[in-house]
C-alpha cells in the first residue's frame, strides 16, 4: 500500500497547489470540489458506497457485516488552511481509504465475516479557515452543533456554508443508514514531541483545552489628516493596544499557555480614514482548562480598562470554549498494543491541535494516532512527514481497523 499512498498524497496534492509546495483548499472552493470528485471516485474504485450527508461529510461505507447497521467510523478531513501543506487531515482520509479496503480484502482472503461494517469519512470544514467554527462537519454529525446553524455559518464575503456546498454539488440530503461505535483518526502530530523522544507512533490520550474569543473594537471614522489627535476614537489603536496587552498577560503568567492574535478585519481599510471597527480573534490554549479559562476571563476585563481611554468601545462577538477533552482509553490502549506488535515505538501523548477525533468523542468512543512532524511544522508549505513514518502509521491503522472489527 506504500506506493500508493504516497501516489495519492501527492495526486491531492495538486488540488489547491500552491508555488511554494503547499495546499490551498478552503471549503467549498473549486479546489475543495476537485479533491471531493476524485476521492468519490476512489471509493467507487474499491468498491465502498458513496454516501453524502446534509453537512457534506463524505462516506466510503464498506458493507462487511449486511446483518448490522454498526460501523467503525475512520477518517479526517480534505480541506486546509490557506498555508497548508500536503499531509494535514489528507493523509489520514487517504490512508484510510487504504486501511478500509485492505481490511475488507483480507477479510475476503481469509473468508472471515467482520462483525461490523467500516467507513471512510471526508469531514466538511475542520479547519474552519473559511466558516468557523472548525471541526463543524464532525460536530453536526457528533450532534453538538445544530445542522442548520451549521449551514448558516458566513465566510467574510457573507457566501453560507450550505450555499458553497450546493455550489459544488456536495451536499447531500441525508445521514448515512448507519449506526457509528468507533472511531479512529490517524493524523500527523503537527508538533515536535514524536520527533523529539524519537518514538515512531503518538497515542494521544486527551487535548489541551481551548478559550477562542472574537471581539470587536468599535471607534469612529475620520480624517486621518486635519482630526486632532486627542479627539480620535480608533478602533485600530485600540486592537494594537489589545493585542500587546494579550501577549503581555501570557508571558506574565509563566503557565505555558499557548497564545495568539492570527486574525483581524479593519473597516473601512482606507489609509485616509481612522479605522472604526476592528474584529480581532484571540486564543488561549493550556493542557488545564482552569488555566485558559482565567488567562481569558483576566484578558477580557483588563482590555476593557485598556481601551476605554481611547474612545473606543468594545464587544465579545465570539466566547468559545473548548475542554479538555479525553480520548477513549481502551482505544490508547489498542494502538499501544498494535504499535508494539508491530515492532514500532509507540507512546502516550496529548494533542494541542483541536481535530475531529475530539468532536466524535462526544458520540462514539474516538482515537487518535500521531506520527512525527519535523520540527513540528504544519499550517505551512513546508510541512513534511517522512515517507516511512507514513507507512508506519498507515500500518497502524490498518491492524487497528482490523481488530476493532473482527474482535
Amino acid at each position: 500500500m506504500s506506493a500508493q499512498l504516497h501516489e495519492l498524497i501527492a495526486t491531492f496534492a495538486s488540488f489547491g497547489a500552491t508555488s511554494d509546495g503547499g495546499v490551498c483548499r478552503l471549503t467549498g472552493s473549486a479546489e475543495d470540489a476537485a479533491a471531493r470528485n476524485l476521492l468519490g471516485l476512489e471509493i467507487g474504485r474499491r468498491r465502498l458506497r458513496l454516501h453524502v450527508d446534509p453537512i457534506g461529510n463524505m462516506f466510503g461505507i464498506a458493507d462487511l457485516a449486511p446483518h448490522t447497521r454498526e460501523t467503525v467510523l475512520v477518517g479526517s478531513h480534505l480541506d486546509s488552511q490557506p498555508t497548508g501543506g500536503r499531509f494535514d487531515g489528507s493523509y489520514g482520509v487517504l490512508a484510510g481509504l487504504l486501511a478500509v479496503e485492505a481490511v475488507m480484502s483480507r477479510a475476503a482472503a481469509r473468508q472471515i465475516r467482520p462483525k461490523c461494517n467500516l467507513a471512510l469519512v471526508n469531514w466538511t470544514n475542520e479547519e474552519g479557515a473559511r466558516f468557523q467554527p472548525s471541526l463543524t462537519g464532525s460536530s453536526v454529525f457528533a450532534g453538538n452543533l445544530a445542522l442548520d446553524d451549521a449551514l448558516a455559518l458566513a465566510d467574510g464575503n457573507g457566501v453560507g456554508l450550505g450555499q458553497a456546498l450546493d455550489a459544488i454539488g456536495h451536499r447531500g440530503v441525508s445521514p448515512p443508514a448507519i449506526d457509528p461505535v468507533r472511531y479512529v483518526e490517524l493524523h500527523v502530530e503537527q508538533g515536535a514531541r514524536l520527533e523529539q523522544s524519537g518514538d515512531e507512533i503518538g497515542a494521544v490520550t486527551a487535548a489541551w483545552a481551548a478559550c477562542k474569543l472574537s471581539l470587536i473594537f468599535q471607534g469612529q471614522p475620520s480624517h486621518t489628516g486635519p482630526m486632532p489627535m486627542a479627539s480620535r476614537r480608533d478602533a485600530l489603536r485600540a486592537a494594537a493596544r489589545a493585542i500587546e496587552l494579550h501577549y503581555r498577560l501570557i508571558e506574565a503568567s509563566a503557565t505555558g499557555a499557548h497564545a495568539s492574535a492570527a486574525r483581524i478585519t479593519s473597516f473601512p481599510n482606507s489609509p485616509n480614514v481612522t479605522p472604526s471597527r476592528v474584529q480581532v480573534w484571540f486564543e488561549f490554549r493550556h493542557e488545564v482548562e482552569a488555566t485558559a479559562v482565567q488567562l481569558a476571563e483576566n484578558f477580557l476585563i483588563e482590555v476593557q480598562a485598556a481601551v476605554r481611554p481611547l474612545g473606543v468601545s468594545m464587544e465579545i462577538a465570539t466566547d468559545e470554549r473548548r475542554g479538555t477533552a479525553l480520548l477513549d482509553p481502551e482505544g490508547v490502549a489498542l494502538t499501544l498494543s498494535v504499535a508494539r506488535d508491530l515492532g514500532y515505538s509507540a507512546i502516550e501523548m496529548k494533542t494541542v491541535a483541536g481535530h475531529d477525533a475530539l468532536a466524535l468523542q462526544k458520540r462514539v468512543p474516538a482515537s487518535l494516532i500521531f506520527v512525527p512532524s519535523r520540527d513540528g511544522l504544519s499550517h505551512n508549505a513546508a510541512e513534511f512527514t517522512e515517507a516511512a513514518a507514513l507507512d508506519k502509521g498507515l500500518a497502524v491503522l490498518t491492524e487497528t481497523l482490523w481488530r476493532l472489527v473482527t474482535r
